[in-house]
């Protein structure tokens, strides 16, 4: 009898022991493609797994899948906030409702680079986008955005035109055959998506102008993954602090800055009304090299015009 008590303590010791081996590991699932040719996500599923790398001494190993292809943003969210699948986290642009309807992880993933703006236009439309010089010149050319983008409720509150569809591949097409002018997008995105869709005849991007908001983008997820947020939030902080977030960065979305060339594009600023109420934290985390310095072409008029909104 002694002796089988002597093994179960000893069992039990050493399941003790090893029981961060024998737990079950973390499922967390990133989003999957729009499309077979969209590549839109992958550095959000780097810097997901870069996280969860950095804590997993603390939190334990974990799995990654990616939801099936085919949801767009706004689809994505809601399944996302649902629990539709398995402590799912996508990324979407912050806003005062998204803070209050979801969990989200307080650090702006792609360091404050999104909100550069900059469009793909026809060949028609690029040559008359070259003479603009003021944002009344730029809001008579309307533009094409997707289903529940934060970009069309900045964009409209400032005055432009904007309409929006569900399909990401058609507002390509949309804007290379003149029916729309201008498909914005982040200048650390631009590069990948014109690999992709430059045969489209017509499609062009402009070099003249970008637009730029505060946008900053979270990873989202269901309310009640408390623990996941908690060991997001301080990955995503570790990851900044060595360094290696600023890495990938670079790595995935620097091509794509130097690409689009900001320093010598008219950069017309607006401000973003929808964040607040969002704690300003997130503005630490934004990369240095995207803060406005002297050379950077400015409307101030239209700064002025615009700093009470």
């Amino acid at each position: 009898m002694r002796t089988f008590k002597i093994a179960v303590l000893a069992i039990s010791f050493i399941l003790s022991a090893t029981g961060k081996l024998l737990a079950e590991p973390l499922v967390v699932t990133v989003q999957g493609p729009e499309t077979s040719a969209d590549t839109r996500y992958d550095y959000d599923h780097a810097v997901i797994r870069l996280a969860l790398e950095k804590t997993e001494q603390d939190y334990g190993d974990f799995i990654m899948h990616v939801s099936p292809t085919g949801q767009n943003s706004q689809r994505a969210l809601t399944a996302a906030t649902r629990g539709t699948y398995e402590n799912y986290v996508v990324k979407f642009s912050a806003s005062n409702k998204l803070a209050e309807e979801a969990g989200i992880i307080p650090f702006p993933v792609d360091l404050g680079i999104v909100g550069y703006r900059v469009a793909f236009v026809s060949h028609k439309t690029k040559e008359k986008l070259a003479s603009v010089e003021t944002i009344d010149q730029l809001k008579a050319f309307n533009i094409v955005q997707g289903i529940g983008w934060l970009d069309t409720s900045i964009l409209r509150n400032h005055g432009f035109d904007v309409r929006t569809i569900e399909d990401y591949d058609s507002m390509f097409r949309m804007v290379a055959l003149n029916r729309m002018d201008l498909f914005l997008r982040g200048a650390n995105e631009l590069l990948g998506e014109w690999n992709t869709h430059k045969t489209i005849p017509q499609l062009t991007y402009d070099d003249a102008v970008s637009i730029y908001y505060p946008l900053p983008r979270f990873l989202v997820t269901a309310k009640e993954n408390t623990k996941l947020i908690e060991r997001l939030q301080t990955g995503l902080v570790r990851a900044y602090e060595d360094g290696s977030l600023i890495a990938l960065w670079e790595d995935k979305y620097r091509p794509s800055i130097d690409f689009v060339k900001l320093q010598s594009r008219t950069i017309f600023r607006l401000t973003n009304p929808y964040i607040s109420n969002i704690d300003p934290s997130w503005e630490k985390y934004v990369y240095q090299a995207l803060m406005k310095d002297k050379n950077e072409k400015t409307s101030v008029d239209e700064e002025k015009k615009y700093a009470s909104n």
